[in-house]
């Protein structure tokens, strides 16, 4: 769902990219779709870069649904996923800083090729190490600092065939973002336009049909009965408060 808005050398210096790493791209993951539960899987820890990159963004869009991202029935093959922004360079030898919005940068140690910025074919990875909250990133056509500063601000993607499996039952958050939303009988109830991370379950935000203030569904098995990005809708018993 994180959207890349800066430029980017759209040609690949790769000229013989493995046909396995380069797919399609909308902006996001995974040859299988996500399997559907009964009940509402939290959002897998992959998904929660997302959250984290919301968190750090000092100002633009308020909600997730207002950025531009990926169809939530979108196969993961045909999604790119953002693991990071590039903030400067490191060293002599090209390397590339990279703050991270993933919750798993071990798993980066594992992907051999990523997208910069708005290219369409990826970069070899030549070489991942980390400090902090950074990552420092070697990757093919950028040898020299001064290369690597023409990315600065530019995000860092990877295909969604790389990312950590999903287990049954889990989905990404731009998988849940402009869900309509209806209730048990089928009767529409709004769409859900963003999430709210809290310390317990998480919180869907639902703008309701008709307008009106948002609606707050957190993400329970009482309460989120089926997500189904497949064929747009999530299904919601709603709240009752007694007065």
């Amino acid at each position: 769902m994180p959207v890349s808005t800066s430029k980017a050398n759209p040609a690949s210096d790769d000229p013989n990219p493995d046909p396995t790493a380069v797919t399609a791209e909308p902006e996001a993951p995974a040859p299988e779709t996500a399997t559907t539960d009964a009940k509402p899987a939290r959002p897998p820890r992959a998904s929660r870069q997302t959250r984290r990159e919301r968190r750090a963004r000092p100002s633009g869009p308020s909600r997730l649904i207002e950025t531009s991202g990926p169809d939530p029935a979108a196969p993961l093959a045909e999604v790119r996923l953002v693991v990071g922004t590039i903030v400067g360079t490191h060293g002599i030898h090209g390397e590339l800083k990279v703050l991270l919005t993933t919750d798993e940068p071990d798993h980066l140690k594992t992907i051999k090729r990523v997208y910069v910025g708005d290219e369409q074919n990826p970069r070899r990875v030549l070489g991942v190490r980390f400090h902090d909250r950074f990552a420092l990133m070697r990757l093919r056509g950028i040898p020299t600092p001064e290369a690597g500063a023409e990315f600065r601000g530019q995000q860092v993607r990877i295909a969604g065939t790389d990312a950590r499996p999903l287990a049954p039952g889990e989905f990404y958050l731009y998988q849940l973002i402009g869900l309509a939303v209806v209730d048990e009988s089928g009767q529409p109830v709004g769409t859900v336009t963003d999430i709210m991370e809290t310390g317990a379950n998480d919180v869907l935000i639902v703008a309701p049909v008709g307008g009106g203030p948002d609606q707050l569904y957190p993400n329970h098995p009482n309460v989120v009965l089926d997500i189904n990005p497949e064929d747009g809708k999530l299904v919601v018993r709603p709240l009752v408060y007694l007065e």
